[in-house]
């Protein structure tokens, strides 16, 4: 740890809660850094669905679970670098004189690793994961704000890909991300949902489905989206960043064993060993890490099912409420209009 004079009288300038260091101190030394133009990664570590923790298990559990996540944290990251609290379930980590790409990389896949691990004796031995956003100076910015709004396309970048993973900025890939805020956030799902429903319920139903499904590919950053029966796979949307193109149809009976019989969907986060094999073994010969497919179903006929794959992170995907109710008022609002109109998929494409 650079500058142990400047943590020398700061032992008691920590978080209350989670006993780490507390906003002021990091701000201080990131300052610091930057005025002895010292290199750094500064990464920004969400907590993910934390919201749901302090709903369900009340909010004294909720911060006895976030002081021991981040005392664990702390204790995986070692003398590596300083951790902070940022607020609420961020925290800041800031690792001076690790810039180099690969370098980075390897600091914050061991952590992403570690922390993958996590549980939490308040929540019933219930798996923590966390989601990393990081940029470096100088190359990224050269000043804290920037370097703050940098780290935070990055962690956006993360949450819209799945949580349960870390980003480093990169100019080409991320440059181009807008933040919203909790209100954008909330105006953005309205919209999404009404998007949809004006493109699924066009009079072309071909450039409607089209248009959908690679809206809401890109928009939630999936990297293999189509629709499927037994037999083909349509419409398929690949992300930018997807090195795979040759995916298969899954057998209906693969598909219906996985479906709750109650809302008709099924997704997993990641593909383990608790799943069955006869719906793991397809999955991973297509080395997906992650799915979800709903019934494509209204008045008891049955259309096929529209599918989206994770395959470019090994962590696999958390499926948000959000990507499953969107995903899922898809599927319902394209077999409404596939059974009025008389149609199969295998008629539009």
């Amino acid at each position: 740890m650079l500058f142990e004079e400047f943590f020398e009288d700061k032992y008691n300038e920590t978080d209350m809660l989670t006993k780490v260091y507390n906003r002021n101190v990091i701000f201080s030394y990131i300052e610091l850094l930057i005025s002895k133009n010292i290199p750094f990664n500064l990464c920004i570590l969400d907590v993910d669905n934390f919201k749901y923790v302090n709903d369900g298990f009340g909010h004294q559990t909720g911060d006895r679970a976030l002081y021991e996540i981040s005392q664990r944290i702390g204790a995986i990251l070692g003398d590596r670098g300083v951790l902070g609290r940022y607020g609420g379930d961020e925290f800041i980590m800031v690792g001076p004189n690790v810039v180099e790409y690969d370098d980075v990389w390897q600091l914050w896949h061991e952590m992403n690793e570690c922390t993958k691990k996590l549980k939490s004796r308040d929540l019933n031995e219930l798996s923590m994961t966390v989601t990393m956003g990081c940029a470096r100076f100088p190359m990224d910015s050269t000043n804290i704000d920037g370097l703050f709004e940098l780290a935070d396309k990055a962690l956006y970048r993360g949450k819209m890909k799945g949580r349960n993973c870390f980003i480093i900025y990169l100019k080409e890939k991320h440059a181009n991300i807008n933040l919203k805020t909790e209100r954008d956030k909330v105006v953005s799902s309205t919209y999404i949902y009404s998007l949809i429903y004006t493109k699924l319920t066009k009079d072309e139903l071909r450039t409607g489905i089209s248009d959908a499904i690679n809206y809401v590919g890109s928009f939630f950053m999936i990297d293999h989206l189509c629709l499927a029966d037994e037999n083909n796979l349509y419409f398929e949307y690949f992300h930018p960043i997807c090195k795979l193109r040759d995916f298969k149809p899954l057998s209906y009976d693969v598909m219906q064993k996985g479906l709750n019989a109650f809302t008709g969907i099924f997704y997993k986060n990641h593909i383990d060993d608790n799943l069955n094999e006869e719906i793991a073994n397809p999955l991973k010969e297509q080395n997906i890490y992650s799915t979800y497919w709903v019934e494509i179903k209204t008045h008891d006929t049955s259309f096929g099912f529209l599918r989206a794959d994770i395959c470019c992170n090994p962590s696999g995907r958390i499926w948000q409420n959000l990507d499953i109710d969107i995903l899922s008022n898809f599927a319902h609002t394209l077999a409404l209009e596939l059974y009025y109109r008389k149609l199969e998929l295998k008629d539009i494409e």
